[in-house]
């Protein structure tokens, strides 16, 4: 059995979370991660030990729906208990493990279809399973036990033998290509590669959404699939390659993950999902929530199969940025879409769906509130990985620990907030072994120390400087990143094409805060919250003119709200200053850092009283006075500006 993959993950629960990615895990579990089952039981606890029933979703793909929740729900799960190493979680999944492992069919099927009541050729049964199988391979690396991979390898050939020929699904029943790639590289069952090849076949010849391998190598075409299902299907071929060798597989997952980070990715790396389908980058082009995971799952598995640091750069880029800003910072209620410019987060701000932008713990459709649980443990232990040569790869950084039979490491950083990581040997079996870190594309230079050793000299191998030695205990190893800010302008030639302007400084995106006024209320979950669990509808915070006349305190309006703003066209690194403060709070609540600049006040960039977030109209915006701003980091944010108008500014000479 041969895997074409460069490097590997480490088992789940080798990589924990330290410092504030720990304390994000904690507040998780005390907020939606621990509690979402409960507050939700039909849609996510139960579905697979009890076959729940849940009206609100209708008829058509009842079980499978609550299969892709409830297995997207437990699966993260999963991944968070043993990225913290959390006792009350490990014993949660546990239970939930064991008495799943009670419900699996003697034929080997283990999902929630209940025969004769339902199709099991409906597509969702292929994604729904997937979904659970993920979480359950996951565990199997956590505790090893044989039970668990009987199991999966059970279920999958149940698959194998029901879903033959042309008794299989377009859209998400391909899903099933990853547990069966994962599988396979677990037990060495060729069935299930011969089923995936078969299904990749399949598809080219029923490609509704342009989701085969096939089409894949031709590149991004907008609104031809869901945004965040392409976070699953791009990654598909690639897994398929890592078992057969076939570079066509490589070369389509390469192909659409680069297009869609090139023409739709916001800066922030979150990517664009318009009416949830692939679209262009726009000022208020939003992100589904679910595409968080999705991708950083795909980064992940691209980062292993071929070696190459941009995915992890990705990766990172998208939890630090994106991800941060979509969140409640006491992780009790997410937004399902958000958006680079986004002044409201109410029931109708959203340019899709209604109550979409909305903060909560749970929708109807509890997709990404589930999904965002399990991007944090995900995130975590993808951040290295190893090869067969002894060596270790960072691939996202971010204060963590690693503990292997070999060794113990502990990475002390405050990264992205501060740009210097420190890596501390605990423990070492003494055998010479490289640690190979990731050199971020943004960075201008870098100084790396072994101890008080400054060490020089290194090849930077495909974004990679591999330090290799025999590490003894106590030994340290510090690698500092320059930088420089960075303003940009961003790319949205196939959208509005307005070229708007953005400030980058390190791993981080910076944005203007926007004051929020948080309105709990009641929501319509499927089943009505208990007492200190609410919706949130945000709106910007301001204060009104002193002014009694009615209409004309709509017009002074302009003066009072602080985020119409726009940016100097000649604006450069030089203009800006890097502040790090003194904080010790939550680090998404209390920013570690921040820029200061000029802006101009724009005062005619939006109505005085809009109720969603719209594109500025013109190329450039008429300013009056020049303001001192401060930026914070996009991830302290629930509402801001991030992509700057430009201010029409009279040319130099004139």
């Amino acid at each position: 059995m041969k895997s074409y993959s460069k490097h590997k993950h480490f088992p789940l629960g080798c990589i924990t979370a330290k410092s504030f990615l720990y304390d994000q895990l904690q507040r998780n579990k005390e907020g939606m991660g621990g509690n979402l089952d409960k507050l939700e039981p039909g849609m996510i606890a139960d579905p697979f030990l009890h076959k729940s029933y849940v009206p609100v979703w209708g008829k058509g793909d009842q079980s499978g729906w609550g299969a892709e929740i409830s297995g997207n729900f437990w699966s993260g799960l999963i991944a968070n208990a043993f990225t913290m190493n959390d006792p009350q979680l490990i014993k949660k999944v546990t239970d939930f493990v064991d008495e799943l492992l009670k419900k699996q069919r003697d034929d080997g099927y283990l999902g929630t279809f209940t025969e004769p009541n339902a199709d099991i050729y409906d597509d969702y049964n292929g994604w729904g399973t997937a979904c659970i199988l993920r979480g359950l391979l996951m565990f199997y690396e956590a505790t090893a036990r044989q039970d668990v991979l009987d199991a999966v390898h059970k279920d999958l050939l149940w698959f194998c033998r029901n879903w033959a020929g042309d008794k299989k699904t377009s859209y998400t029943g391909i899903f099933l290509t990853e547990p069966m790639v994962l599988c396979y590289h677990l037990t060495g069952d060729q069935r299930l590669i011969d089923f995936c090849e078969e299904y990749s076949e399949y598809l080219c010849k029923h490609d509704i959404y342009q989701t085969s391998y096939r089409s894949l190598l031709k590149g991004l075409i907008y609104n031809s699939n869901h945004t965040a299902g392409m976070g699953i299907v791009s990654r598909l071929p690639a897994l398929l390659y890592s078992a057969t060798g076939n570079k066509e597989y490589l070369k389509a997952s390469e192909r659409i993950l680069d297009d869609i980070y090139k023409k739709a990715t916001h800066l922030s790396g979150s990517p664009v999902s318009v009416n949830e389908f692939l679209a262009p980058v726009a000022s208020t082009a939003e992100t589904e929530y679910c595409s968080y995971t999705f991708y950083t799952e795909a980064f992940a598995h691209m980062g292993n199969i071929t070696g190459k640091s941009k995915y992890g750069e990705r990766m990172e880029e998208m939890f630090y940025n994106g991800a941060q800003g979509a969140r409640k910072k006491d992780e009790r209620a997410i937004a399902y879409l958000s958006a680079p410019n986004q002044f409201y987060a109410t029931d109708n701000s959203s340019s899709a769906f209604n109550n979409m932008q909305v903060y909560a713990p749970c929708y109807p459709v509890s997709c990404c509130p589930v999904t965002s649980v399990a991007l944090l443990g995900e995130f975590v232990r993808s951040m290295m990985s190893y090869d067969g040569k002894n060596n270790i790869y960072i691939n996202a950084y971010g204060p963590c620990a690693l503990h292997t039979d070999a060794l113990d490491i502990v990475e002390d950083t405050m990264y992205p907030f501060e740009n210097s990581v420190v890596f501390r040997f605990e423990r070492t079996d003494k055998k010479e072994r490289g640690v190979c870190l990731r050199i971020p594309s943004w960075c201008t230079s870098y100084e790396i120390r072994c101890g008080k050793e400054r060490i020089s000299g290194l090849k930077n191998v495909g974004g990679y400087v591999k330090i290799r030695r025999v590490w003894k205990k106590g030994d340290t190893l510090k690698i500092t990143f320059n930088t420089e800010v960075r303003v940009l302008r961003v790319n949205d030639d196939d959208g509005p094409a307005k070229h708007p302007i953005a400030v980058k400084f390190g791993a981080l995106l910076f944005s203007f805060h926007v004051p929020e006024q948080w309105s709990p209320y009641e929501g319509t979950p499927c089943t009505p919250l208990p007492k200190g669990w609410y919706w949130y509808r945000v709106n910007p915070d301001f204060t009104e003119a002193d002014e009694k006349d009615y209409h004309n305190r709509i017009g002074l309006r302009r003066n009072q709200i602080t985020w119409n703003l726009a940016l100097s066209p000649e604006l450069s690194a030089k203009d800006i200053s890097v502040k790090h403060t003194k904080s010790t709070g939550y680090v998404w609540e209390d920013p570690r850092i921040t820029l200061r600049l000029k802006a101009y006040k724009a005062p005619f960039l939006c109505a005085p009283y809009p109720q969603r977030t719209f594109e500025p109209f013109g190329d450039k915006q008429i300013v009056t006075k020049e303001l001192d701003i401060e930026l914070v980091p996009y991830g302290c944010t629930n509402l801001r500006l991030t992509y700057f108008p430009v201010a029409d500014l009279p040319e130099k000479g004139k």
